[in-house]
């Protein structure tokens, strides 16, 4: 029974690699009317585990022309406490997403592969934030989501479950 329980966890998460990951409720987290960018979705593409890339989808137009050094502060945060931090070149991100900056105004949507650092906790409650602050120094956007998930390494694969309620 647990040999038949195992193939099914392993089929199962293998069909879910590519998929969204729990679809967080995703809220804007900037001042209204101050961003470069009006986000009307935003998507994460696969699993938050350490040491391995995720795709970032938001989309919505950009407003502005988004310049170097255009900056994307990741942080995490629990009970109020920040226990994670993570600060890219956005503009480094675009270009190998294959949109180098300066991106025109007027784009639809932004895509862009995110590496957590090996110091991602695995075991996640709490608010996750997304800022991108442009070249010119606005804020792109910021997107904000409450998490509650666990993410594990097995076997050298990112397996991200609920936790129990």
């Amino acid at each position: 029974m647990k040999f038949l329980a195992v193939i099914i966890t392993v089929i199962a998460t293998a069909a879910a690699l590519d998929s969204p990951v729990f679809p967080f409720v995703w809220k804007d987290c900037a001042t209204p009317g101050t961003t470069d960018q009006t986000v009307t979705n935003f998507t994460l593409k696969q699993s938050f585990c350490p040491g391995k890339i995720h795709t970032v989808i938001a989309t919505g137009p950009v407003t502005g022309d988004i310049v170097a050094p255009s900056k994307l502060a990741i942080s995490g945060k629990f009970l109020g406490r920040v226990i994670y931090t993570d600060n890219k070149d956005f503009c480094a991100l675009l270009a190998a997403a294959g949109t180098p900056c300066p991106v025109a105004a007027g784009t639809p949507a932004l895509t862009f592969d995110v590496l957590l650092k090996p110091s991602w906790p695995t075991d996640l409650r709490g608010q996750f934030t997304y800022q991108v602050t442009n070249g010119n120094n606005r804020v792109l956007f910021c997107q904000a989501a409450t998490m509650e998930s666990v993410s594990t390494v097995w076997n050298g694969t990112c397996v991200v479950s609920r936790p129990p309620k």
